[in-house]
């Protein structure tokens, strides 16, 4: 039995997690004998690739390095129907802030994939498909690889290399934004329209991969998601990522009250701009109109 009981979508730091479930305060399948419970941690800034089908979510086991073994927690999970262990399911989609979702159950039998491992070699997985007790409950639809961006996997893996760096978190985003922000995923924005999407400039050397949502709040699939990208020219990037300018579902630009005439004269920004967005760009850039400066 649990310390206490948890409300669906309440956030945990680990400290809270561990003194809930009286576990271990690392990994992210974590056993309790005192508590018979196992809880599932699925990290959206890490290495598994992890799917959501209809209401199943295909949970990656344990195990980094090499091809993973049915054996431990992968084994408790597996026979949890037998078992009498409970088992608990929390997100994570910002760093160090666990989302619990409630109890899940076994939606079918494992079943063994493939997947990159922390040092980027193909091995095999378990794959565990899970759904849900609670019928209020819901998790979180993440961004699924479409058949003609396999390369953006590359993205992720510098992404999950740059945040093992022992470096500043602003050096982090730093890295990463300057590595993706040119690399595959610019190449395939420029492949849907090469000029900035509000002005027009067409010299792809000057054009800059703009996140909508912005990169420190992203998972690692939004971040090389192209529905949460715009190609934009310096001065318009800059002025986007500080907020001062946006748009509306209709793609209309909406200004920051604090640019003043002239300033809008040399950035090249007026009241009759607009960009054309897709229905995924609109619910990307719904967050940040509303944060407008």
């Amino acid at each position: 039995m649990l310390t206490r009981s948890l409300e669906l979508n309440e956030v945990l730091n680990n400290q809270q997690l561990c003194e809930v479930f009286l576990c271990a305060p690392q990994g992210g399948m974590r056993k309790s004998n005192r508590t018979n419970s196992l809880t599932l941690i699925s990290d959206k800034t890490k290495l598994y690739d992890d799917r959501v089908v209809g209401d199943v979510y295909h949970y990656t086991g344990m195990g980094q390095s090499g091809d993973q073994k049915m054996s431990g927690q992968n084994l408790t999970l597996a026979e949890s129907y037998q078992n009498g262990v409970e088992i608990h399911f929390f997100e994570v989609l910002t760093s160090r802030e666990y989302t619990y979702r409630g109890q899940v159950q076994l939606a079918g039998k494992p079943y063994k994939t493939e997947q990159k491992d922390r040092n980027g070699r193909q091995r095999l997985v378990w794959i565990f498909p899970l759904r849900l007790q609670n019928s209020k409950a819901t998790f979180t639809t993440l961004y699924k690889m479409t058949d003609d961006e396999p390369e953006l996997q590359e993205d992720i893996l510098i992404i999950q290399q740059v945040e093992n760096m022992s470096i500043e978190q602003t050096e982090k985003e730093r890295l990463i934004k300057s590595r993706i922000g040119q690399g595959k995923f610019k190449k395939l924005l420029i492949q849907r329209e090469c000029k900035c999407a509000l002005c027009g400039v067409s010299d792809s050397r000057m054009l800059i991969a703009s996140h909508i949502k912005p990169w420190s709040i992203s998972t690692n699939e939004e971040r090389v998601d192209v529905n949460n990208g715009l190609l934009l020219c310096p001065n318009h990037d800059n002025m986007f990522d500080k907020k001062l300018i946006s748009f509306n579902k209709d793609g209309e630009i909406i200004i920051s009250t604090s640019v003043d005439a002239t300033d809008r004269l040399f950035m090249n920004i007026n009241s009759k701009m607009r960009v054309v967005l897709t229905e995924k760009q609109q619910s990307y850039m719904e967050e940040h109109y509303r944060s407008l400066i």
